[in-house]
């Protein structure tokens, strides 16, 4: 009887493991990887946010109410920027010299000059010879940027304008600046076939204060420096 008693407890000693094993759920170990892709967080496989660029300079204006307002100059990056020919529909004879993306031609078809000029995606060529801050003076200026553009003039689809490429730099960075109006709103078409005039009788931009004008950033060579500020030819 007690051989069969201690037969019994040995039996039940060697099955209580494997039951014990059979019950006790799967933990998975800590330090496991998970597969890739499927992070729900932050991860590198999250999307970038749009880069966003801030003023390079904010030049304070003089402490009188009266004095010239801050000069702010950004940086802006365009998709196959072009500097289109504006003129005013008959019988206006309005022009100007816009800078926007290609793909943005269709705006002219639905816009007068006033209203592209409200729109973020327009700029227009500057006429100004400007230092951009923090650069050596003597060796770079911003220029507009009619002086990178290709020699070849494009119909922009509205039966009236016309558009070339822009040779931008390896940056491909344009500078703009707010400006006045003022030197901007009495552009006339000329009687020859490309170019403008100056009449100080015409206000082509009467609800516009002020525009954000495009320039370029262009290394003077030593011929050029010392000669002032030149002069701007559209």
């Amino acid at each position: 009887m007690k051989k069969r008693l201690l037969f019994i407890l040995l039996l039940m000693a060697g099955t209580l493991p494997m039951v014990w094993g059979q019950a006790r759920p799967y933990l998975p170990k800590s330090g496991a990887k998970k597969k890739p892709g499927t992070s729900t967080g932050s991860g590198r496989n999250a999307p970038k946010p749009p880069p966003v660029y801030a003023p390079i300079i904010i030049q304070k204006g003089s402490s009188d109410e009266d004095g010239p307002p801050p000069l702010v100059v950004n940086k802006i990056k365009l998709k196959k920027p072009i500097l289109v020919y504006y003129e005013e529909p008959a019988p206006g004879k309005v022009v100007q010299q816009l800078i926007m993306s290609e793909e943005n031609l269709p705006l002219l078809k639905t816009n007068d000059l006033e209203h592209l000029m409200q729109r973020r995606e327009v700029f227009v060529d500057g006429l100004g010879n400007l230092a951009l801050p923090g650069s050596d003076m003597a060796k770079f200026r911003l220029l507009g940027t009619s002086i990178v553009a290709e020699d070849n003039r494009r119909p922009a689809g509205d039966g009236r304008c016309f558009y070339s490429r822009l040779k931008v730099p390896s940056s491909g960075f344009l500078y703009v600046v707010r400006e006045s109006a003022e030197e901007y709103r009495h552009f006339v078409k000329g009687p020859q076939k490309k170019g403008a005039l100056l009449d100080f009788q015409v206000n082509g931009l009467p609800g516009i204060d002020s525009v954000r004008a495009a320039y370029t950033l262009r290394k003077t060579d030593s011929a050029e420096r010392g000669a002032g500020s030149g002069e701007t030819i559209r």
